[in-house]
C-alpha cells in the first residue's frame, strides 16, 4: 500500500471530523449566541430566529453531545465504505454517498434519541447541523482532490501501471489512460511474440511471455490487461503471475464479464446458483423509471409548450404544404416498432434521397448513417437540430411509453436488420430521449462504440445513473 493512500485516508476521516464539528459549533452558536445581531449599517437589531426558550451550557454541549457526535458519525462513515484504500469514485458518486451514509447517520441518532428518551434541547440545530456537515464534507473532500491532482503533476502519489496488449481496444484505450493524471505507465506488453519497439509512442518492454521478468526489473503496482483476444488459460497464467508478485491486477471484461454486472446470487437445495439478468432495469427500478417519465414528460410538456407553438409556426411558414410533424419508424422495446416524433427539419422526400447519400456514409462499421453538411436539411432544421430542439416531440412518445427520458437512441428499422445477433440484446429496455452514448461521443461513435456504450448502460443502471446522464446531456 502506498503511502499516499494512506495519506489521503487518514486526511478524508480529519476532515470529516473537523466538518462536524465545525458545523456543530457553528450550529450552536447560531441558534444560541448569534440568534440576533445589530445591522452595522442601520444599527437596528436583526433577529435570525426567535430567541432559545432554554439554554444548553456550551461545556456541556461539547463534552455530552459534539464529540460523541462527531464520533459516531466517523463510525458510520466507515462502516458505509467511506475510508476505503484505492477508492476510484468519481465526484458524483463521492457526493451520493456522503450524502446518503450522513443522512443515515442523523436519521440513526433521532431513533436512538427516541428510544432513550433523550430531550434533544433544538431541533434546529440539528437540522442545521444536518447542512452545514454536509456542506463542509463535501468542500473538504474536493480540496483533497484538487491537492492530490497537484501531487500527480509533480509526480507524487502516481500508480506505476503495465499494460498487457497491443490490439484495437488498446489502440483506443490507451490516449484516454495517457490523459488521467493518476497512472504513470511504465510500459507495455504485446500480445505478440514479433513486435515493434513502441506502440503509439509508448515503450514495448516485451511480450505476455516475458511478464514475470518485467515485474522483477519495473515493480509495477497495477497491470491491466487490454486484450479481449487472449485466450482463459493465457489470461489466468498472467493472473497467476500478477498475484505471486503481489501485483494489482484489472482488465476489461469480454461479454460474459459485463453480464455478471447484472448477477444475482441464490441456493436450489442448498446449490448455489448465479442468475444473469439481461438488464438491471427491472422491478421497483423500472416502476420508479416508468412513473419518473409519465411526471416527467407530463410537466415538460406543458412546460414547453410555448416553445412548440413558436417552433411550428416557424416551420410552417418555411413550407406551408408540408407537414409540420415528421414521424419515423423506429425499433423499441422487445423488437416493437413504433412511429417516433420529430419536428420536420429535412426538405419533403428525404427518405427517399437517402439512397443516393448512402456512398457519403461517415459512420464507421456501415450500419448507422451520418454525412457532414447533409444537403437534405433545412436552415431551421439545422438551428433545430444543433441545440436538439427537433427532438422535443419524443416528449409524447414518452408519455405515451414508447421511450423513455433516458436509454438507448431509437434505431431505424433496416439499422436493427444489420445488427450482430449479439447487439439484439440493446432491445430489451426502451430508447430514450437522450442516453449514455449520446453524452460519450454521440454520432462520433462507430456502431461498436456505441454498442458497448449502451450495454453498459443496461447492466449497470441505477437512478442515479440516469440523474447523472440527464444533466450531462444539457
Amino acid at each position: 500500500m502506498k503511502r499516499a493512500d494512506i495519506f489521503f485516508v487518514l486526511g478524508r476521516i480529519l476532515f470529516d471530523m473537523l466538518a462536524i464539528f465545525g458545523a456543530l459549533n457553528l450550529s450552536y452558536f447560531l441558534r444560541m449566541k448569534w440568534f440576533e445581531f445589530k445591522n452595522p449599517f442601520t444599527d437596528q437589531l436583526v433577529q435570525l430566529f426567535v430567541a432559545p426558550s432554554t439554554f444548553f451550557p456550551y461545556e456541556s454541549f461539547i463534552s455530552s453531545f459534539s464529540l460523541k457526535f462527531t464520533a459516531i458519525i466517523i463510525i458510520i462513515f466507515a462502516v458505509h465504505g467511506r475510508y476505503k484504500f484505492r477508492e476510484d469514485e468519481k465526484v458524483f458518486d463521492e457526493i451520493r454517498h456522503v450524502f446518503w451514509a450522513f443522512s443515515a447517520g442523523i436519521a440513526l441518532l433521532l431513533v436512538y434519541f427516541f428510544f432513550a428518551k433523550f430531550d434533544f434541547f433544538s431541533r434546529l440545530i440539528l437540522g442545521m447541523t444536518w447542512g452545514f456537515s454536509l456542506f463542509f464534507i463535501i468542500c473538504g473532500r474536493i480540496l483533497l482532490r484538487v491537492f492530490r491532482r497537484i501531487l500527480y503533476k509533480y509526480n507524487r502519489g502516481r500508480t506505476d501501471l503495465l499494460i498487457l496488449g497491443t490490439g484495437k481496444l488498446a489502440a483506443e484505450m490507451l490516449p484516454i489512460l495517457l490523459k488521467m493524471p493518476r497512472f504513470n505507465i511504465i510500459g507495455i506488453l504485446s500480445n505478440e511474440k514479433k513486435y515493434n519497439e513502441k506502440f503509439l509512442k509508448q515503450k514495448i518492454l516485451g511480450d505476455f511471455s516475458d511478464l514475470e521478468d518485467i515485474i522483477k526489473q519495473h515493480n509495477p503496482e497495477e497491470i491491466l490487461l487490454i486484450d479481449n483476444k487472449s485466450s482463459e488459460k493465457i489470461s489466468k497464467k498472467l493472473i497467476r503471475i500478477a498475484h505471486r508478485h503481489h501485483v494489482i491486477f484489472r482488465f476489461f471484461p469480454d461479454e460474459l464479464g459485463l453480464d455478471l454486472a447484472a448477477v444475482k446470487i441464490s441456493t436450489l437445495k442448498n446449490v448455489p446458483l448465479i442468475t444473469l439478468f439481461n438488464t438491471k432495469i427491472d422491478g421497483w427500478g423500472l416502476m420508479i423509471k416508468n412513473f419518473i417519465d409519465l411526471f416527467g414528460s407530463v410537466i415538460a410538456l406543458f412546460l414547453l409548450s410555448p416553445i412548440f407553438i413558436a417552433i411550428s409556426f416557424l416551420i410552417w411558414l418555411q413550407d406551408r404544404k408540408a407537414p409540420i410533424f415528421y414521424a419515423s419508424m423506429r425499433v423499441g422495446k422487445n423488437g416493437q416498432v413504433f412511429p417516433c416524433y420529430k419536428f420536420r427539419t429535412m426538405i419533403p422526400n428525404a427518405d427517399k434521397k437517402k439512397a443516393e447519400l448512402m456512398r457519403k456514409n461517415e459512420r464507421a462499421g456501415g450500419i448507422l448513417f451520418k454525412i457532414e453538411d447533409d444537403p437534405r436539411i433545412t436552415k431551421l432544421g439545422k438551428f433545430l437540430r444543433k441545440y436538439s430542439m427537433d427532438e422535443f416531440p419524443q416528449l409524447l412518445n414518452i408519455l405515451k411509453g414508447d421511450m423513455s427520458f433516458i436509454g438507448p437512441r431509437p434505431h431505424l428499422p433496416e439499422e436493427v436488420a444489420k445488427y450482430p445477433e449479439d447487439s439484439l440484446q440493446i432491445l430489451s429496455i426502451k430508447p430514450g430521449l437522450g442516453g449514455f452514448s449520446q453524452i460519450n461521443g454521440k454520432s462520433d461513435l462507430s456502431f461498436k462504440q456505441e454498442m458497448n456504450f449502451e450495454l453498459f448502460y443496461m447492466k449497470n443502471w441505477t437512478l442515479w445513473l440516469d440523474l447523472i446522464v440527464f444533466i450531462k446531456s444539457f
